[in-house]
């Protein structure tokens, strides 16, 4: 069905509200830290969200609520310098759900908070003008987006039906028409990836059972217009299952998937998967245990790893396995010079003991609460172009814990090293490697957080490390300046460090 609207606006002008600050700064480490943007804020109101545009830029957005609710966006340069800023209105009960941008667009999902309608309202941003296009997307499955893609010719909004079912969304700009992707499942299933290629056709890996009651990858290739070309399954070996993965395509004929797999019945991953799919979806999968990865546990202290890589000797000479299992994220599956590069990361949940008699409605004693997600270390495989793996490396990440799992190890890849960075506790953490080698091990670099002496901060309310373009970096959070550095009043100021490693 057609959309019900489509409409180009001036977003208007509201510089008047706005106070940008370029504070050009630097490190003579090797995290360079050029410049940086602070825009004061109230403390009741909202923070700022960044979406990058890569070269164009950046896109700053938040909710505000006077004089009336709407959409505040900032598009600044990659020099910090504001382009356009205005209010995007918006009509009640709408929720932001999903945003993405490309060099030219930015994409806003919402939809209406209250479940009135299921349609989807979906808001183009034309960086260069500030114009807009809305879209009104007919929904026919209630479901909340989790995850969105856009190509040249529409947007794919995915989800979950029932929040287990995976659907997706195939919305097309020019025919303004929507359709539920074919070739999905009616039954219990994870939505991994949706991945568009430059042609605009896309992938989609669904983890779901086989036929065999095994956890696997579902592999689905549609063309541009959202035709189902191909659709298979991988075949894990027995006893076994995958987990969790990402593709790549090497060219029309071969794809690669890796990721991770585990025993059977279990979320705990044990090791590292590569499957090539070649013309006919004929498929081999190589599997790469964690015990066999030679810098699998560099992330311990050198008498454990010691320790446990004598176990593993140990294990061999007696002709067994030794079997290491993990909770674990794969992240990234890029290409690299003539290799691909895959990175994930390692983690375990955490508990703590409470006293029971201290909470309400609860008898005596002592209970288990969760208590966040401890990382422990990221890895970075090399693969070739037939799936063997080259190289494998870590960085340890054990001073990170969050209630929310999210990518926090990024890499700057560069012709011959790679760096690995995370932000965390106000400070860059940084490892550069060339294959197995460590070039330079783990360093610190203080997040510059002021121009100079001029005030002074209580805390720091949220920090986040993201890419940007070519080998640059942004960091960003809020800042609480005490009242006696205020002028008598406390605020707070919204900031983003430019950052690249050199």
């Amino acid at each position: 069905m057609k959309g019900t609207g489509r409409y180009f606006i001036l977003i208007s002008w509201c510089v008047s509200s706005l106070f940008l600050i370029l504070i050009p700064v630097h490190s003579d480490a090797q995290i360079k830290q050029p410049s940086r943007l602070e825009l004061p804020i109230s403390r009741n109101e909202n923070s700022y969200e960044v979406l990058s545009a890569k070269e164009s830029g950046l896109l700053l957005y938040r909710i505000i609520y006077k004089p009336s609710e709407g959409l505040q966006l900032i598009h600044v340069d990659t020099a910090f310098q504001q382009k356009w800023g205005g209010i995007l209105p918006l009509e009640p009960r709408l929720a932001l759900i999903q945003q993405q941008s490309t060099k030219e667009k930015s994409y806003l999902l919402f939809y209406k908070r209250d479940f009135s309608e299921i349609n989807f309202f979906l808001y183009e941003i034309d960086l260069q003008t500030g114009n807009y296009s809305k879209y009104n997307i007919r929904n026919y499955i209630p479901y909340l987006p989790s995850d969105m893609q856009v190509t040249g010719r529409g947007v794919l909004i995915g989800g979950y039906f029932a929040g287990r079912i995976p659907v997706i969304l195939y919305y097309d700009f020019a025919s303004m028409r929507s359709k539920v992707l074919p070739g999905l499942f009616n039954e219990t299933g994870e939505l991994v990836q949706i991945k568009v290629n430059g042609d605009d056709s896309f992938s989609i890996i669904i983890n779901a059972k086989n036929q065999l009651r095994q956890r696997t990858l579902w592999i689905k290739n549609y063309s541009a217009a959202g035709e189902l070309i191909s659709n298979f399954n991988l075949a894990p070996q027995e006893s076994s299952s995958l987990l969790f993965g990402r593709i790549i395509n090497v060219n029309a004929e071969r794809q690669l998937i890796a990721g991770v797999y585990g025993n059977r019945n279990s979320d705990y991953s044990k090791g590292i998967f590569l499957a090539r799919i070649d013309s006919e979806n004929e498929q081999r999968i190589e599997y790469y245990p964690f015990a066999d990865l030679e810098n699998f546990f560099k992330f311990m202290k050198a008498s454990r790893e010691n320790r446990v890589k004598q176990r593993i000797e140990r294990k061999k000479i007696r002709g067994k396995k030794i079997r290491f299992q993990y909770r674990f994220l794969v992240h990234e599956f890029v290409p690299y010079n003539n290799e691909y590069i895959l990175l994930g990361e390692a983690f375990y949940p955490k508990y703590r003991n409470i006293e029971q008699n201290l909470v309400y409605g609860l008898a005596p004693g002592r209970n288990l609460i969760f208590d966040g997600y401890q990382y422990t270390h990221a890895i970075v495989l090399g693969f070739d172009t037939t799936g063997k793996l080259l190289w494998d490396n870590s960085f340890e990440i054990n001073d990170v814990r969050t209630f929310n799992l999210q990518q926090f190890v990024k890499m700057d890849v560069q012709e011959d090293k790679i760096a690995l960075l995370y932000l965390f506790d106000d400070k860059i953490r940084s490892k550069i490697i060339q294959d197995n080698e460590v070039l330079e091990g783990k360093s610190y670099n203080q997040l510059l957080l002021k121009f100079d002496n001029s005030y002074s901060f209580e805390d720091i309310s949220f920090n986040k490390l993201d890419y940007w373009y070519e080998d640059n970096f942004l960091a960003y959070g809020t800042q609480n300046i005490p009242a006696s550095r205020a002028g008598g009043r406390g605020r707070q100021l919204f900031f983003i460090n430019k950052l690249r490693y050199q």
